[in-house]
């Protein structure tokens, strides 16, 4: 009649035991080799049931992390992104302050000097290696004229104007092969004249010659501008005496310079317009500063003044 399967024996046993242990637990029926067979099955079955609690609950986290990821990338993404703006803050501080920096030089440099300066910025440098020069965003438009003077805000000089349109000019760089200018030693007890001449390397010393046989000039004498001719004024900051040695067969000497202006990142410059003092000014009308001539006058004028 009935077809009892292995299967289905074990499943009633087991029915039947848990059924019978039940009732024996209501009726409160103390009989030992009960307890002790449900104390064994008890403890054989605890630690199964814990170990498939663990197994589940490890499960359960997987997937719990496994469907958060594209949260956690999302968190990611925007820490990033708030890392990125906090140090485009970082930079743009720091350029401020660099500014204001720059700024109180330049306050500090035109309450010193009786110049007309403008001031400029760097737009663009020479990738020629023999053409020295830089380009501004100043010109014509702004009163610039070729062969004004252009120093930095701290008074170093840069070099002067080649080239002026409209908006913009071009600076030939003291550095330049081309560039001369006339120096003046500033110790008190030398105040020895000479040719500062551009070496064509940014990374090399520019040349000091045209120096009398018996000047007194020792290394790291400080060079300025003799203000001579009417293209510079005096007193502008070029460099220091690196060495000096004998030249033209001991008639005359030579000497190295270290520029200043190699010391400092051209981001900003001023162009001098005018180095004329008010009161000669209101006596002689502003000559041109494109002057390329130095007269015998000039030079006299401008060695009394040194």
């Amino acid at each position: 009649m009935f077809d009892f399967s292995r299967n289905t024996l074990i499943i009633a046993v087991i029915i039947f035991c848990v059924l019978f242990f039940s009732l024996i637990n209501i009726k409160g029926i103390d009989i030992p080799l009960i307890n002790w067979l449900s104390n064994l099955i008890y403890n054989t079955i605890t630690p199964i049931l814990n170990l498939l609690e663990s197994i589940f609950e490890n499960i359960k986290d997987f997937f719990v992390t496994l469907f958060s990821i594209d949260e956690i990338n999302r968190e990611l993404t925007n820490l990033r992104q708030e890392n990125n703006t906090l140090t485009r803050q970082i930079h743009f501080l720091e350029n401020i302050n660099s500014e204001n920096k720059r700024l109180r030089k330049l306050l500090h440099f035109k309450e010193k000097v009786d110049y007309e300066l403008l001031g400029a910025e760097v737009i663009a440098n020479s990738p020629s290696i023999w053409d020295k020069s830089i380009t501004i965003n100043r010109g014509t438009a702004d009163g610039l004229q070729k062969r004004m003077p252009v120093i930095t805000y701290s008074g170093y000089l840069v070099g002067r104007l080649e080239k002026v349109g409209k908006n913009a000019a071009q600076v030939r760089l003291i550095t330049d092969r081309e560039f001369v200018v006339g120096a003046i030693i500033a110790r008190a007890d030398s105040r020895e004249i000479a040719l500062v001449r551009g070496s064509g390397r940014s990374d090399q010393a520019n040349i000091m010659d045209n120096i009398a046989w018996d000047a007194e000039i020792e290394k790291g004498d400080l060079v300025l501008t003799s203000g001579l001719s009417n293209n510079f004024p005096s007193g502008l900051k070029i460099g220091k005496v690196k060495d000096i040695e004998a030249d033209n067969y001991g008639l005359s000497q030579k000497s190295k310079v270290n520029l200043f202006i190699n010391k400092t990142t051209l981001e900003e410059v001023m162009v001098i317009t005018n180095f004329k003092t008010k009161a000669e000014n209101k006596v002689n009308p502003k000559k041109d500063i494109n002057s390329n001539e130095e007269s015998e006058k000039d030079a006299k004028i401008g060695e009394n003044k040194d």
